[in-house]
This record gives structure tokens, sequence and C-alpha cells, in this order.
């Protein structure tokens, strides 16, 4: 079996959560309508907040990805809506004590 660090490096397992968190701060930036600290270190502050409060969504496959479900597609966007209200959440605690 592959090392820890091999096994995870393959980029075979993802959290699709990385992505709709992504997906959704970069809407919020886009649509400017809160004004907040968008330097990379808020930005990650803000993304790991939201991916410690929202489900995971692993998948091991190319092809799932490539091809979702009906199932996965919904798990998204579901995963997606809960970003989009998390993310304001994060911006206020994240503000509240920046790291820089």
């Amino acid at each position: 079996m592959l090392s820890k660090e091999e096994f995870f490096k393959t980029g075979e397992i993802v959290n699709l959560a990385e992505a709709a968190v992504h997906e959704e701060l970069q809407a919020l930036i886009d649509r400017a309508e809160i004004e907040f600290c968008q330097c990379d270190k808020c930005l990650f502050d803000i993304a790991c907040v939201v991916l410690n409060t929202i489900p995971s969504l692993y998948s091991s496959s190319i092809a799932d990805r490539t091809y979702p479900s009906a199932e996965f597609k919904a798990d998204y966007e579901k995963l997606k809506k809960l970003a989009a209200v998390e993310i304001p959440q994060a911006i206020e605690r994240i503000r509240d004590r920046l790291h820089h």
C-alpha cells in the first residue's frame, strides 16, 4: 500500500465541498455584495471556516466527477447552497479576528 502522503497525493480522492466553497466564494466576490478583505490569508480562513461547517462530499472516481449521477449532482448543489449561506457568516467571523 502507498504511504499516507503518497495515497492522498495521487489526487484520486477529492472533497468536492472544496470546489463548492470556491465557486460560491468567487460568485460572492464577483457580485461585490459584501465588503471584506480579499487577501489570500483571509480567503483561506473563510474557506476553512466554511469547510469545517458544511458536510464533505468525497469522490474517488474521475468518472463520477465527469459524469455524475442525478443524486451526486443534487448532493453537490445542496453543498453549494449551504456554502452560500455559510460564507457571509464566515466573513463576519474572520472580520472579527484577522490574522494579518
